[in-house]
């Protein structure tokens, strides 16, 4: 699958949102990241699609036993 970095922008509410496509688990985050900076848009929560989510629970699992 190709790789793609999405740039939504809401006219009316000026909204801004990036959507990464074809990436595998969470390198969708490094490769979205320059856009985040330049825009500066890191407010609020990620959403994660659903291919992320399994390796987004194992590097909890991770972090949570090194804090343990």
């Amino acid at each position: 699958m190709e790789r793609a970095i999405l740039i939504h922008f809401d006219t009316v509410t000026g909204e801004v949102k990036i959507e990464a496509e074809g990436f595998e688990g969470l390198s969708c985050l490094e490769a979205t990241q320059p856009f985040e900076e330049a825009l500066g848009i890191v407010q609020g929560e990620r959403t994660y699609k659903p291919e992320s989510q399994q390796q987004l629970r194992s590097t909890i699992t991770q972090q949570q036993q090194l804090y343990q």
